[in-house]
C-alpha cells in the first residue's frame, strides 16, 4: 500500500474546491478531480509494509497537532514537460497565508514516519496545494480566485490502493486535537 499524509477538507469547503476545480477545467481544460478526492498531501511516504502502516497509524493516533488555518488565494501550474512532476499538467490552488505553519507539520510528520522506517518521497521543495486538474493547459496570469481559508485541526494517515483504474484512499489514523 502507499501512504501519505493529508488533511481533508470539510464538506463546505470541499463544496467550494470542487467549484472551483469546475472554474479551472473551464478555463484549462484537463481532468478535474472527483470532489471527495480533494485533499492537500502533506507527506508522500510511498510503499509500505503493513507492519509500517500499523506502527505510524499507532504513532500517528499518539501525535496532536496545533490547529491552523491555511488561505489559498492563487492558482499555480505544474507544466507537463517531465521533471519533478511526471504526470504534470496540474492546475492547483495554493496560499501563502498558513504555508509556514504547513511546512512546519509537514517535517514533523516526515520525522514521525522515519520513526517507522519511512521517508517522504516528494520531490523538490514543499509546496501545498491542492490539485484541481490534470492534464490541464496553463491557467490565465491574470485569474485571481476568491480567497478560501482552510481551517484544520488533524492531519490523517491515508493508504491508497488502486482499484480498477482508480485510486481508493483509506483513512489508517487521524492526529489527535
Amino acid at each position: 500500500m502507499r501512504l501519505f499524509f493529508a488533511l481533508w477538507p470539510g464538506p463546505a469547503l470541499r463544496e467550494q474546491l470542487a467549484a472551483l476545480g469546475r472554474e479551472a477545467r473551464h478555463r484549462c481544460g484537463g481532468r478535474a478531480t472527483p470532489p471527495d478526492k480533494l485533499h492537500l498531501t502533506l507527506a508522500f511516504l510511498g510503499e509500505a509494509s503493513a507492519p509500517q502502516a500499523d506502527a505510524l497509524a499507532a504513532s500517528t493516533r499518539e501525535r496532536a497537532i496545533a490547529p491552523g488555518t491555511w488561505t489559498l488565494s492563487r492558482i499555480g501550474h505544474f507544466p507537463r514537460a517531465g521533471g519533478h512532476f511526471p504526470r504534470a499538467g496540474v492546475v492547483w490552488a495554493g496560499g501563502d497565508a498558513g504555508a509556514e505553519a504547513l511546512a512546519a507539520l509537514h517535517e514533523r510528520l516526515a520525522a514521525l514516519a522515519a520513526g517507522a522506517g519511512l521517508s517522504v518521497r516528494s520531490p523538490g521543495a514543499f509546496t501545498p496545494h491542492v490539485t484541481l486538474l490534470r492534464r490541464a493547459g496553463t491557467p490565465p496570469a491574470d485569474w485571481r480566485p476568491t480567497p478560501l481559508d482552510w481551517h484544520y485541526r488533524d492531519a490523517a494517515l491515508v493508504a491508497s490502493t488502486s482499484r480498477h483504474g482508480t485510486h481508493e484512499y483509506v483513512t489508517l489514523a487521524r492526529t489527535r486535537h
